[in-house]
């Protein structure tokens, strides 16, 4: 069986990841979402939340599961639960830098994971999570 995880903070989960998603499940036998906590990002402590919007979306893909990782680098979870393949989406020329430094990084840590990019499609390049939420916390100010 071929499972995959597809990391990520998802704060919040949008139709880009959606989209990632859907061609990984296509893919894979399995695929993991897995909700990290990002000390780099300061994200909603509330992952139940995120779980519970991720569950709501994602409800027609068979394949999927939704795991929460609140202590682990990306490459140890994986590692943890046998499995060697990690989805991540790339929108353009910086993200694929990005996506690069960590696949390096995952590999100094388990040399059997091996990352899998999927392009985002056209329509979902364009708005990052961190674009969403500062347009959230706006409309929020408005009301």
């Amino acid at each position: 069986m071929k499972r995959a995880i597809y990391p990520g903070s998802f704060d919040p989960f949008h139709e880009g990841h959606l989209n990632i998603l859907l061609k990984a499940s296509k893919l894979f036998d399995e695929v993991i979402i897995v909700i990290t906590k990002n000390i780099a990002k300061n994200s909603n402590p509330d992952l139940k939340s995120r779980v519970d919007k991720i569950k709501l979306m994602t409800k027609d893909i068979k394949n999927v599961k939704i795991e929460i990782n609140e202590n682990q680098l990306t490459a140890e979870f994986a590692k943890n639960r046998d499995v060697q393949y990690v989805v991540r989406g790339i929108r353009d020329a910086q993200t694929l830098e990005y996506e690069i430094e960590l696949n390096d990084g995952n590999k100094s840590l388990f040399k059997d994971l091996e990352t899998v990019l999927f392009l985002s499609d056209n329509e979902n390049r364009k708005i990052s999570s961190s674009l969403l939420k500062e347009i959230e916390k706006y409309k929020n100010k408005e009301n």
